[in-house]
């Protein structure tokens, strides 16, 4: 658990703080990128980790840092290789989040496809539509290196696909609590806070509503994801150690008026009566780049 002892009510303490946290969290990438990138002879990678963890903006990032490397590089989202809703429903499948929904069978035609440097037809998966809705051609290059990005990147289903071509794994996630002043907060609540603060900006969700889907997401990744980590390659841990100085801030606002015969009525209040004691922290969403992998989480 990390422990932060002050709550930094200087403005140029706490962008000095943060640009600590920030510079942590990019050299770490900065050097797996970099190892990969030597990497001659190596073409995947998977960019895994479980919900809310920064796994987009690590992917935008990484892809950044190998391309100044002098190679190319691919993202392809897992996300793209889900079956049709319909399809789903015909199979009987329940378990959205499991491997079953996905389309393996595709996915090995564009893995061994890209391995043998032959032209692909990249799938794009609407999830309003909840089926495929699009292919975009494409031409591999024997420099490409290939980001396989999301949950599913750690299944054993998909690294079995992949294992045969060679890849390198990086699994990202909130790897740590925070303890602010003799405050405890729980490396998930963390996520928690996280998935409810970007689902009610990004994605018009309230929080009653994000709420009700956190224990299905914890049941998957406690049984597709967290038996596998010890596997990878890399491990990043994506908690900034300011993070809850500044997402609390946008949490209070958010369920200020969280109705009292809400389900997660108490979880709430508790929450807030421990983020309110640091409300007077100086850190603020402007001493956050632009590019932070925090950035996903807030606006």
């Amino acid at each position: 658990m990390i422990v932060i002892d002050r709550i930094y009510e200087s403005k140029g303490e706490a962008q000095a703080f943060c640009d600590a946290c920030e510079a942590q969290f990019e050299a770490r990438l900065q050097q797996i990128s970099e190892e990969i990138a030597g990497a001659a002879d190596l073409r995947c990678v998977t960019l895994s980790g479980p919900s809310c963890s920064g796994k987009t903006t690590t992917a935008a990032k990484l892809t950044g840092e190998i391309e100044r490397a002098g190679r190319r590089a691919r993202v392809l989202s897992i996300d793209d290789f889900y079956l049709d809703h319909a399809e789903m429903q015909r199979r009987g499948i329940k378990d959205f989040e499991g491997a079953d929904s996905l389309d393996l069978a595709y996915f090995t035609t564009v893995v061994e496809a890209i391995a043998a440097g032959e032209t692909v037809q990249l799938p794009t998966f609407d999830f309003p539509q909840r089926k495929r809705v699009a292919y975009t051609e494409y031409q591999p290059d024997a420099r490409d290196i290939y980001i396989f990005e999301g949950i599913q990147a750690i299944y054993p289903q998909i690294t079995e696909i992949l294992e045969p071509f060679g890849y390198r794994s990086i699994y990202i996630s909130v790897a740590q609590g925070a303890n602010i002043c003799g405050t405890a907060f729980d490396k998930n609540e963390i996520r928690l806070m996280r998935r409810i603060v970007r689902d009610f900006y990004h994605r018009d969700s309230a929080p009653e509503y994000t709420m009700a889907l956190w224990n299905s997401v914890r049941e998957n990744e406690e049984k597709n994801i967290f038996p596998y980590v010890d596997r990878c390659h890399y491990v990043i841990n994506s908690m900034l150690p300011y993070e809850v100085l500044l997402i609390g801030k946008y949490f209070l606002r958010i369920t200020d008026d969280y109705p009292t015969d809400g389900r997660h009525y108490d979880w709430v209040q508790d929450l807030r009566g421990r983020l309110r004691q640091f409300s007077g922290s100086a850190v603020d969403v402007s001493m956050i780049p632009m590019g932070s992998v925090f950035r996903e989480f807030i606006i």
